[in-house]
């Protein structure tokens, strides 16, 4: 094994010495200053300029830094893979020794490749620090790194459960494809000791790119989706949670005194809830947040709250000289049988002429007949003998009643709304 090792290990080494150690700094220094003599860094190298020179790209992603909503601005750092031959920069490696090459962008011609939908700067790749590496055979390799702030239309409609799909578009400023043929390479997009965002997941990449036009524009496709974690435990639990806390003002006692303070305090904190959400999205017309229209029915079912809570106070503090009416009176008559209450002597006790614990044996004989007196058209008898057991309602039984059906009413719309809003938006 030890003998296998020392001859992979021999192997390595003179295969090294033949490819990079086989000539000297005033063998290296000749070579450039002899593939420099005559060269330009201002024409393309290409011999028959008539033609196009092709080149390929692909972009290595290092990170996902920010997908503001606000600006629509994606901020990411990778670099870009260029390779293309160039026919001016050719040597013979056997005589030379010398596989390959470094010259500095300054010296050697580098396409103007420029970052088409920059969200703040506009300026070519690379830089005078920048150098490429180039084969025997004149093949160039150039890997422009930076950070790219490029702009992206952000669609906030299913936030905080939305996927963004955004461009990072490239194009050489100063040539047509006639000139330069601008591809994307095998690649496409890669990965390159990637750091994975907190916020953001990248779920697929693609390029693609149009050689049937005069542009050499090429575009790298990020598809992100956002981990929805932070919003659900931040944002979204306390919205439903004072969702529910708002119909605990129909559980509080119309005497506290403490009903249209707290109903009030729940409509401010959704208002402020409504801020905190519109901070986090961009000026948009064009759709409108699911969490939006959210904290806006929300706030609708607060201002209703609102409403239902005063009338009630308002009919509780009337005196009792004055009479209940036939609507309010239904409504207690239905709030008792549903809770299987009412006055041992009345006709309606039992929940919804069915028996109740409160009732005796005598009293489901006397119901039943009544029913049954009304099936067979006496309902006007059957009213008016209702109507003098009941004599007893006053507004604080009005006043419960309200309580008992707004809170039940309104919870069961709590919670069709928040399993409606929030499956349609975690679908997507």
């Amino acid at each position: 094994m030890i003998w296998f090792q020392l001859m992979g290990l021999l192997f390595c080494v003179g295969t090294a010495g033949a490819t990079h150690l086989s000539y000297t700094i005033e063998d290296y220094k000749s070579l450039t200053d002899s593939l420099l003599a005559n060269y330009s860094s201002k024409i393309r190298p290409i011999k028959n300029q008539g033609d196009s020179l092709k080149m390929q790209t692909s972009l290595w992603l290092i990170g996902v830094n920010d997908v503001n909503s606000v600006d629509q601005k994606l901020v990411t750092t990778a670099y870009l893979y260029v390779t293309w031959v160039d026919e001016l920069l050719t040597w013979n490696e056997t005589t030379t020794g010398i596989y390959w090459m470094q010259f500095n962008q300054k010296d050697i011609w580098t396409p103007d490749i420029v970052l088409k939908n920059g969200f703040t700067s506009f300026k070519p790749m690379g830089g005078d620090f920048y150098y490429l590496f180039v084969d025997y055979d004149g093949t160039v390799y150039w890997y422009p790194y930076m950070v790219f702030e490029s702009s992206c239309d952000i669609d906030i409609s299913h936030y905080p459960f939305d996927k963004q799909s955004c461009k990072i578009s490239f194009k050489t400023w100063s040539y047509s494809r006639w000139e330069i043929n601008l591809t994307v390479s095998s690649d496409k997009v890669g990965f390159y000791e990637f750091v994975e965002n907190s916020v953001w997941e990248v779920t697929s990449t693609d390029a693609t790119y149009d050689v049937s036009t005069s542009e050499t524009d090429v575009h790298f496709i990020i598809n992100l989706r956002r981990k929805p974690l932070y919003y659900v435990m931040n944002l979204i639990l306390p919205i439903i949670f004072l969702g529910v806390l708002n119909l605990l003002v129909f559980i509080i006692p119309a005497d506290a005194g403490e009903k249209m303070g707290y109903a009030v305090t729940i409509f401010l904190t959704f208002a402020v809830f409504l801020t905190m959400v519109s901070a986090e999205l961009p000026i948009n017309s064009d759709s409108v947040s699911v969490l939006s229209i959210y904290l806006i029915l929300q706030l609708c079912i607060g201002i209703l709250v609102l409403i239902i809570t005063s009338l009630q106070l308002r009919l509780h503090h009337r005196t009792e000289e004055r009479k209940v009416g036939k609507v309010l009176r239904f409504l207690v008559r239905m709030e008792r049988r549903m809770r299987c209450e009412g006055e041992k002597d009345s006709s309606q006790s039992g929940c919804l002429f069915k028996k109740c614990k409160c009732m005796d044996n005598n009293k489901v004989v006397e119901v039943n007949e009544r029913y049954l007196k009304s099936r067979q058209g006496n309902e006007k008898e059957v009213m008016e003998e209702i109507e003098e057991k009941e004599e007893s309602m006053t507004w604080d039984d009005v006043s419960s009643a309200i309580d008992f059906f707004a809170f039940w009413i309104l919870l069961l719309c709590e919670f069709i709304l928040s399993v409606g809003v929030f499956t349609y938006a975690s679908v997507y």
